[in-house]
C-alpha cells in the first residue's frame, strides 16, 4: 500500500534539517511520543550524511479489526526498530521500519524537505506491505492508518522541540 504524509514546520529548509539530523532531536521526539520504551541504537553522521537507528516500543493508536488482533493484538506492545537516513545536501532521506512483533510487515518510506515562503515542508511516501495469504492487505491497510494517526502527533512534537530548542 502505498500513500503520503506531510510534516510542515514554520521555519527555513536549513534550520529544520539542522534540527532532524540531530540525535538529540530524536531523543526528544521519542520522549515526547508516549511509547512504553524507546532506546537509540546508533547515530552517524559524517557532515553530509546522517543515520539514526532507534528502538521502540509501543502500543497501536488505532482500534485494531477483529482480523488485525489475530496478528497484532491491541494490548500488546509492538516492537519497532526505525532508522532514519538523511542525505543534508539533497534535503532527502528514507525511513525503514522493522517490525519485530510481525516479521512479514514491511514498511519503508522516502522523505524529502521543500522550503516555501518560509515553511519547510517533509513529504514522506510511505510503502507499507505484509506477506501474510489473505490478510495482508487488510494488515497493511491498518498499519497505514497508524502511521497516519501517529503523524499528526509526530508534526505536533517536532513542531514543539524546534520552538524550544532550534
Amino acid at each position: 500500500m502505498k500513500f503520503e504524509t506531510t510534516m510542515s514546520w514554520p521555519a527555513p529548509l536549513a534550520r529544520v534539517l539542522a534540527m532532524i539530523t540531530s540525535a538529540d532531536y530524536a531523543n526528544a521526539r521519542l520522549s515526547r511520543m508516549g511509547y512504553e520504551r524507546f532506546e537509540v541504537l546508533s547515530s552517524e553522521d559524517d557532515g553530509r550524511h546522517f543515520a539514526l537507528t532507534a528502538h521502540v516500543v509501543g502500543k497501536p493508536s488505532v482500534k485494531l479489526p477483529a482480523l488485525a488482533q489475530k496478528f497484532i493484538k491491541s494490548d500488546q506492545p509492538i516492537e519497532i526498530e526505525q532508522t532514519d537516513r538523511w542525505d543534508r545536501e539533497c534535503a532527502s532521506g528514507t525511513l525503514q521500519l522493522i517490525n519485530k512483533s510481525v516479521s512479514a510487515v514491511n514498511i519503508s518510506a522516502s522523505m524529502q524537505l521543500s522550503e516555501k515562503d518560509g515553511v519547510t515542508t517533509n513529504t514522506l511516501t510511505w510503502d507499507v506491505s505484509c506477506s501474510i495469504p489473505l490478510v495482508g492487505g487488510k494488515l497493511a491497510s491498518v498499519i497505514a492508518e497508524d502511521i497516519r494517526t501517529k503523524a499528526s502527533q509526530n508534526e505536533a512534537v517536532s513542531r514543539e522541540i524546534l520552538a524550544e530548542r532550534y
